[in-house]
C-alpha cells in the first residue's frame, strides 16, 4: 500500500496523536507498506482558509476560472489529487472542542473537491475514492471515544463514507487526562493487532 500520513495537532514533542502516528507508521511499514507522503496540516502552507476567490472556484468549470481563480485553486488541486492518488490514509486526529482541529477541517474542505474524490450524478454525489484503507487515531482529554459527545467518529465516518471510503479503523487513545500512560498503551496495543 502506498500511505499519506497526516498530522493534524499543533502540538509537536508533547503531542499524543503524532507519537501515536510514529507507532502505526512503523507498524504497517514493518508489513511492507510504504510511506509516500505526509501533511503536518498546522504547518503546511497549502493547508488555508482562502476567499472568495478560491471558495468561487470550487465551483467554476476549469475553462471558466480566471487568472486569479487558477492561482487560488492551485494548493487544493495539488492536496485533493495527492490525497486521491493513496491506497491508505494514517491520520492523527487530536478532539478539540468534541470535533476535529480547525486544521484539519480546512484540510476535509480543500481536499473534498467534486471531479477529484467525488462526483456529483443524477441521483446524487458518488464518491471516487473507492477501496482505500483510513487509520484513524483520535486522541481525547476527557471524551470517551463512541460517547454521545464524541463527534469527531461518527463526522469522520460519514466524510470518508461520502468521499467512497467505507474501510475505516478508529483507534482511541481516549481520556488522556486521566491518565495518559494508559490511554497511549491502550492505543499501542490496537495498533499491534492490527
Amino acid at each position: 500500500m502506498n500511505i499519506l500520513r497526516i498530522d493534524s495537532s499543533p502540538m509537536k514533542e508533547a503531542s499524543i496523536s503524532r507519537e501515536l502516528n510514529d507507532v502505526l507508521q512503523k507498524k504497517l511499514e514493518s508489513q511492507g507498506h510504504l510511506i509516500t507522503g505526509t501533511r503536518d496540516l498546522y504547518y503546511d502552507d497549502l493547508v488555508s482558509l482562502g476567499d472568495k476567490e478560491r471558495y468561487s472556484a470550487f465551483f467554476t468549470p476549469s475553462e471558466n476560472l480566471t487568472d486569479v481563480q487558477r492561482t487560488e485553486i492551485e494548493g487544493s488541486n495539488e492536496l485533493a489529487i495527492e490525497f486521491a492518488a493513496a491506497d491508505a490514509y494514517i491520520i492523527g486526529v487530536p478532539m478539540y472542542n468534541f470535533t476535529v482541529t480547525a486544521a484539519l477541517k480546512t484540510y476535509i474542505d480543500l481536499i473534498s473537491r467534486a471531479g477529484i474524490s467525488f462526483n456529483y450524478t443524477p441521483e446524487g454525489p458518488v464518491g471516487l475514492l473507492k477501496n482505500k484503507k483510513v487509520y484513524a487515531i483520535i486522541s481525547t482529554g476527557g471524551t470517551p471515544v463512541g460517547s454521545e459527545v464524541d463527534f469527531v467518529s461518527p463526522y469522520l465516518k460519514t466524510l470518508f463514507g461520502f468521499l467512497g471510503i467505507t474501510d475505516v479503523t478508529f483507534i482511541a487513545a481516549d481520556l488522556t487526562s486521566q491518565s495518559r500512560e494508559a490511554s497511549i498503551e491502550k492505543a499501542t496495543k490496537a495498533i499491534d493487532a492490527l
